[in-house]
């Protein structure tokens, strides 16, 4: 049963209830007064988010317009906590544009994570979607981002992110065996991707030839999983990031060849690529970080672009179109490069 003292309650109608919402501001606002609140919107994947409006008993700063994440359906009450931990701990102290968070916690006793935001929504920012296109401007924008969040913790520069953000390679592969692996690469998502790519065998050897590499190499915190839909827009153009339920520490690599892989039409992302890449390490550079060589950065980028293609072909609780869409553009990013070939010689 959860009250309204609970940090991180399982029971949606507490989270948005008053009582519990002046326990969460008023320690920032002495005095707030909430006295109803109103769902605008409710989206439920794997966590649920519910948007909705607050009316306060008297004229204040605090916030009229929430958005909160949990793991309010009863089937999924436990969901991972690295996006609580990140919100509570570092996204205030980090040089990276997220929506400005309210309350973060994690119920010790029971594991369910809860993340309340500002509702972007109502200012006009857009949330960009997986399967609409991309452009490379675009995509230079948020590399601009995911540089100053990788300078920002570059070779322990916060010591405390890599304990509480381990690397996660090695934990993602040891959620699949071969057997488990091979029939969802020949489900249909990799329709078109050569067969010598859509292999589990050496998908999985990949990830361990990449948690390898990451061992010689400067490691950072990476967000993981930043295909568009994780991605949204102020009025003005600006990207921010969203979603770092995998955020972890790991090789700078893993974020860019991700992202520019998921985010671009496979042609663009040829066109494009090499230049994108310069920028990044250009706007390293700028926050101060030595950028690793050229050319070695283009064969780090090749050589961690199955790190999505992983991902994308174990993933089952998200839509089928996404699906297949992310996992048909990582794995022709992983043929054309030929990176399981460069991983294993």
């Amino acid at each position: 049963m959860t009250t309204t003292t609970d940090p991180a309650p399982f029971d949606e109608a507490v989270v948005l209830s008053p009582e519990w919402l002046a326990g969460v501001l008023e320690p920032g606002r002495p005095g707030v007064v909430p006295t109803a609140t109103e769902v605008v919107e409710r989206i439920e994947t794997v966590a649920t988010k519910l948007r909705f409006r607050v009316t306060y008993a008297h004229p204040t700063d605090a916030p009229t317009a929430l958005c909160a994440k949990g793991y309010f359906n009863s089937q999924r009450r436990r969901g991972p906590r690295a996006e609580a931990d990140f919100y509570r701990d570092f996204a205030h102290d980090l040089p990276v544009r997220t929506p400005p968070c309210v309350h973060a916690a994690v119920d010790e006793e029971t594991g369910h994570a809860l993340v309340l935001m500002h509702d972007l929504v109502m200012v006009g920012a857009r949330f960009l979607d997986p399967l609409v296109g991309y452009g490379a401007g675009q995509a230079a924008e948020t590399l601009d981002q995911l540089a100053a969040l990788h300078a920002a913790t570059w070779d322990g520069k916060h010591p405390e992110a890599s304990g509480l953000f381990p690397p996660r390679l090695a934990s993602l592969a040891g959620h699949m065996t071969v057997e488990k692996l091979q029939p969802l690469l020949d489900d249909g998502r990799a329709a078109g991707i050569p067969a010598d790519v859509r292999r589990a065998d050496r998908l999985l050897a990949a990830m361990a030839a990449m948690d390898t590499l990451g061992t010689s190499s400067a490691r950072c915190l990476v967000h993981g999983d930043l295909h568009a839909g994780n991605i949204y827009e102020m009025p003005d153009g600006r990207p921010g990031l969203i979603d770092w339920q995998v955020v972890q520490s790991g090789h700078w690599a893993q974020d860019v060849a991700y992202h520019l892989a998921t985010v671009l039409h496979p042609d663009e992302l040829a066109r494009t690529e090499r230049d994108l890449l310069d920028h990044y390490l250009d706007r390293l550079a700028a926050h101060g970080v030595e950028p690793p060589d050229r050319e070695h950065a283009w064969w780090m980028y090749r050589a961690h672009l199955p790190y999505g293609f992983y991902l994308w072909s174990m993933t089952r609780a998200v839509d089928r179109p996404v699906i297949e869409h992310l996992t048909g553009r990582l794995g022709a990013a992983v043929a054309r490069h030929e990176s399981l070939d460069l991983l294993e010689a």
